[in-house]
């Protein structure tokens, strides 16, 4: 910001910009207090209080010089005023003098030069920070007034591939307008960096207080005192004390004494709390806020530093309408020893959570330790157990069981479960995938003169390393060996089971399965035994004719529901009617052969006694940056949401919600003109449009604009980035105020880590300070049943009283390399609660199940409505077409492309992993009349060398090592010289001119499909364009039904900043789950009676039925 002028119409505008310049600038205490004070007059007031007093706090960081040299910045910006430009990369590459690629109308502009002296000098990470602590409210005022023009003083377009503002050495070369298009794959891997040792409490050295006087008070229940004098101060059970650490620099260490007793030492037991440093918020929380920690231990009293005060900050009875009040009042006094506490931490996930009641018996108070109490729950979930043993069920080496727990759940002689793809294999031996090498030893390398670059077999999107899905199999029986006493070994009990296969699993191999419903199975007779402790889940295999409603009703209902309707035999590799047993699904009583009957009647009983569908009401919901509507869409389908209101400042995309939500009232302006409206005690904006007052909303959902945090938009980080990204703290504003009951804020993955994580961490802290319970984590939205890679950052908050929603376990397995979803914050490493990792319980989906079905079109085609052709041939597309009664497919289009760009298109080949190396360096005739002409190789290339004929292979000086000469700059060739030119320094532009592979995914799905853009992987598989609209928005798990608005780039846009709605539909399903259980606490009967019966099984206690525990 130092380096640039903003020139925009009004006096008060110029001055505040002024103001922040020299607050940015400014080294000393005494600067930056004077310009503290004059930049408090600028603040906006559409800021709610909770939100600016977390800036305010870091602002008082910002003034410490930490000496940390700030990161490196993007090298540029979008031009583009309106509010979802995510993933853009308008203008493709600068290749506008050839006709290369299509120009975006925001394409990015800029003059090539220096850096200032300023940016030259290191500055410290928060320092650096101000831009985004500071004039993220200040620069909000700015946000509605038009800027005219911005002019840079001497910074310019750095060299993209160098990191921290250093010039490129070979700036002074006019042809190094190729923007840098790095791998997306390689881009979301994780950074391999040095990771701080996670040490719990009771691990870190404490230092002893030699001079203590020690005594009890009163005497002991049971051997357990109530009251120990410690020097001259009287602790009881229940109140907080300090003790020190070993290494004097670390600040005292926290706990509650829950217990006090003698065992040679006098000693007490602490139950921990820590310190908002010590948790995800880092340097950006309150230094008087406690969290509480399910971490205790046993101490000896002389460890005792001294007695502190927490007190327990509860919310109040008000909480939901106390939103946008100025609630900056202290809660105690920071003497030192005084501390508060409102929320339990969990430091593996980072989830913030309230702190559940427990109440001890009388008998107990002096002894209740409710971290040793969740723990040992905990631990005892983890442990497999059995009861119910079967006394007709008898063998010499094993005991029967008619119910075993695990993690919670139960599992009964005839349930169905989920297993690891290593925990059996099947009698048909299908042929591994092989890798084929799609390198060919015999090209004409004078023909194919840049086919040498493909050095590598790897191929973009390839599927080739996903895992299997899970096995899935019916328990047949319960057991456990007997050791060599006789008696059970119940530390090892296992499951005799009956699998089924699934249609790739059959002689048919993956072509079975692109034909078949993704949740359908075969029976078979064949057997396994494995370990309990393998069970990864239970689910519900049915037999299709004994269902009381259809299979597409049934499979509806939730994603762990299976069925079949053949079995399969391995020895005939023939498919038959399943056996009597196979139908018998229906287990009553205890163990097998208890079943009272076969078919619709037991099974509509079974159905009946099993727990009814989660009906909750709707959440009345604000959509805020709603683009087009995917993550509206996604929460419709999973029956949480319905959306009353959203905003969405670009027209185009705001018209596109009400073709698809027309009964929402949908504000196409600034966010913050709404909220300043509501505030100031306004009904209706100036279109007569209804707002939403406090108390209407009941889930705030939304994805601030976010050029600044996303590695696709390169033309960010500086002042128009930084001054958009601002809107965070307006959507933060929105959430003080409307006090939703839940909350989601979705950005690109880069969110989390975006100034060393600093953006992270001061939203979490702002949803804390308001009272929120939130957590944060990474979400792959191709485990979630799209074929594309796209990993998102989630924040998810919930009011106090609510649940804090889990995020979703994956539903299908997806190339491993894209799903690194861990995030280092301070060099400490957070993963979020799902536990399923790489699985899933469905295979992927596939290009090929995406569009196959589509009809063939051409380069250019504008038909906006056209028929199908032909029926649906995958489950996706059974899925995604839905029950039109007049099927028409629409918004399948696609970018007419120059002449030459067509060219290129249909001389790429079509098989996988094929891109602009496999052009020929031929004279062809174009459709414009014109031919374009061969690639003249005219350098040596000190690095490639020459062909194996003897040719050269630099098309430009800079391969020598010299500079670059502008009169090597070619036009109107097949092979685009500017890719040989830079593709050194770039991997070689592996992908660009790139086809889709049919069993493979696509690349995150952009706002302008270029073959020459970011993700050039954009052409179809076998037709020699562009992938359409709608081939696009199915990437995207968008229904057909789906409606766009505007013209094709329009489109395409409104499609590439969506919300995939399979990836929110999954994460509406347990924001469901999370308001049934707050919702129906009443039918919580059989939760609490599934962990009990868990915990009386690890002290072997056994109850005869369920239904006497009742």
């Amino acid at each position: 910001l130092a380096g640039v002028s903003l020139t925009v119409f009004g006096e008060c505008v110029k001055e505040k910009l002024r103001l922040l310049q020299e607050f940015l600038l400014a080294d000393t205490q005494d600067q930056l207090k004077i310009l503290e004070d004059k930049l408090k007059s600028s603040e906006l007031s559409t800021v709610s209080y909770a939100v600016k007093a977390v800036l305010k706090k870091a602002l008082g960081v910002v003034k410490e010089d930490e000496g940390v040299e700030q990161n490196g910045h993007s090298n540029g910006f979008s031009e583009n005023g309106s509010h979802k430009d995510e993933g853009e990369r308008e203008g493709a590459m600068d290749t506008q003098e050839d006709g290369d690629a299509m120009k975006s109308p925001s394409a990015p502009k800029g003059k090539g030069g220096r850096r200032s002296k300023a940016d030259s000098e290191p500055k410290s990470e928060l320092q650096g920070f101000k831009g985004v602590l500071i004039a993220l409210h200040v620069l909000q005022s700015l946000y509605f007034l038009p800027v005219f023009f911005i002019q840079l003083y001497g910074l310019g377009f750095v060299c993209q591939n160098k990191a921290k503002w250093v010039s490129c050495p070979l700036s002074r070369c006019p042809n190094l307008a190729v923007k840098e298009a790095e791998d997306d794959e390689n881009m979301d891997e994780e950074e391999v960096l040095p990771l701080k040792e996670t040490k719990k409490m009771s691990q870190a050295k404490k230092k002893k207080q030699t001079k203590n006087k020690i005594s009890w008070v009163g005497e002991p229940i049971k051997e357990y005192y109530m009251k120990v004098r410690v020097e001259n101060e009287v602790v009881e059970v229940g109140d907080c004390v300090s003790v020190s650490p070993a290494d004097p620099s670390h600040p005292l260490y926290l706990a509650r004494i829950t217990a006090l007793w003698e065992d040679g030492d006098k000693m007490f037991h602490a139950h921990w709390f820590c310190r908002g440093t010590d948790t995800v918020l880092g340097e950006s929380s309150d230094p008087l806020e406690l969290f509480l920690v399910d971490e205790c231990e046993d101490m000896q009293l002389s460890f005792v530093h001294g007695k502190v005060n927490v007190l327990y900050k509860a919310p109040t009875e008000n909480w939901f309408m106390e939103g946008g009040m100025d609630d900056d009042m202290k809660v105690i006094e920071d003497d030192g020893e005084s501390f508060f506490y409102q929320l339990l931490y969990d430091g593996e996930c980072a989830r913030f959570e309230s702190p559940p009641k427990v109440t001890p018996s009388e008998d107990c108070k002096y002894k209740f330790c409710a971290s040793c109490v969740r723990n040992r729950e905990r631990e005892a979930q983890d442990l497999p157990n059995v009861c119910e043993p079967l006394e007709d069920e008898k063998s010499d080496s094993k005991v029967f069981y008619g119910l075993a727990t695990l993690k919670g759940e139960q599992y009964r002689v005839g349930d169905s479960v989920y297993l690891p793809p290593e925990a059996f294999s099947f009698a048909v031996k299908l042929a591994s995938p092989v890798k084929r090498s799609h390198r060919k030893d015999d090209v004409d390398e004078d023909l194919h003169p840049e086919y040498y670059r493909k050095s590598s077999d790897y191929i973009k999107g390839s599927n080739l390393d996903a895992p299997e899905p899970f096995r899935i199999g019916r328990i047949k029986e319960i057991f456990c060996n007997k050791r060599s006493d006789g008696k059970p070994d119940k530390m090892d009990p296992k499951l005799r089971l009956y699998k089924f296969y699934r249609p790739e699993n059959t002689h048919k191999g993956p072509k079975g399965a692109y034909h078949s419903d993704i949740n359908q199975l075969y029976w078979s007779d064949e057997e396994a035994t494995v370990n309990m402790a393998e069970v990864l889940g239970r689910c519900q295999v049915e037999y299709a004719e004994d269902l009381v409603e259809s299979v597409q009703d049934y499979s509806s209902r939730g994603p762990d529901r299976f069925y079949f309707l053949e079995a399969y035999n391995a020895k005939t590799r023939s498919l038959e009617d399943p056996p009597n047993h196979a139908r018998s699904a229906v287990h009553k009583g205890k163990g097998k052969g208890k079943g009272k009957g076969k078919g619709k009647a037991a099974l509509q009983e079974s159905q009946d006694q099993e727990p009814q569908e989660q009906t909750v009401p709707k959440l009345r919901t604000l959509d805020v940056f709603s683009g087009c509507g995917g993550l509206s869409e996604g929460f419709h389908q999973a029956g949480i949401s319905e959306t009353h209101w959203a905003i969405e400042m670009w027209d185009p995309a705001a018209q596109a919600f009400r073709l698809n939500n027309p009964g929402t009232t949908v504000f196409t302006e600034d966010c913050n003109v709404l909220l300043k409206l509501v505030m100031s005690g306004e009904k209706t904006n100036s279109l007569g449009q209804k707002l939403p007052q406090k108390g209407d909303v009941e889930m705030l959902c939304g994805g601030p604009p976010c050029q600044g945090f996303s590695g696709m938009n390169r033309f960010n980080s500086r002042t128009y980035s930084t001054f958009k990204n601002s809107l965070v703290v307006s959507y933060l504003s929105y959430c003080d105020y409307y006090r939703p009951k839940f909350f989601l804020l979705e950005n690109v993955r880069n969110f989390v880590s975006f100034k060393r994580s600093m953006v992270l961490k001061l939203t979490l802290r702002c949803l804390v300070r308001m009272g929120y319970q939130c957590t944060f984590g990474i979400l792959q939205a191709g485990q979630y049943g799209v074929a594309q890679t796209r990993r998102r950052a989630i924040i998810l908050a919930a009011a106090p009283g609510e649940k804090l929603p889990r995020f979703p376990e994956p539903l299908h397995v997806f190339a491993p390399r894209a799903c690194s979803l861990s995030v280092v914050v301070d060099e400490k490493k957070y993963v979020s609660n799902v536990t399923r990792g790489n699985g899933g319980i469905y295979r992927t989906i596939t290009v090929r199940d995406t569009m196959s079905d589509l009809p063939e079109i051409r380069n250019g085609a504008a038909a906006l409505e056209i028929s199908y052709n032909g029926e649906p041939q995958s489950w996706f597309q059974r899925h995604i077409r839905g029950s039109q009664y007049q099927p028409i497919l629409r918004d399948h289009i696609c970018k007419d492309m120059s002449a030459l760009v067509a060219a290129r298109m249909r001389y790429i080949p079509l098989a996988p992993g094929s891109d602009w190396r496999d052009l020929p360096n031929i004279e062809v005739r174009l459709r414009d009349g014109t031919t374009t002409k061969k690639l003249r190789y005219t350098h040596s290339d000190k690095k490639n060398g020459r062909s194996g004929t003897g040719a050269l292979r630099g098309v430009c000086s800079c391969a020598e090592g010299k500079s670059c000469d502008p009169a090597d700059r070619q036009f109107n060739t097949l092979i685009p010289w500017c890719l040989p030119h830079t593709g050194n320094r770039h991997n070689h532009w592996a992908g660009l001119y790139g086809r889709l592979e049919w069993d493979g995914f696509f690349s995150t799905t952009v706002t302008n499909p270029e073959p020459m853009g970011k993700q050039g992987r954009v052409l179809h598989p076998e037709q020699h364009r562009v992938v359409s609209v709608r081939e696009c928005a199915r990437s995207q798990g968008f229904p057909d039904t789906y409606r766009f608005f505007g013209n094709i780039l329009d489109k395409h846009r409104q499609v590439g900043n969506a919300v995939p709605p399979p990836l929110s539909k999954a994460i509406g399903l347990e924001v469901r789950k999370s308001a049934y259980q707050t919702s129906g606490r009443e039918d919580m009967c059989d939760l609490f009676l599934t962990h009990l019966q868990g915990f009386l099984a690890t002290f072997e206690l056994q109850f005869p039925t369920r239904d006497m525990m009742h």
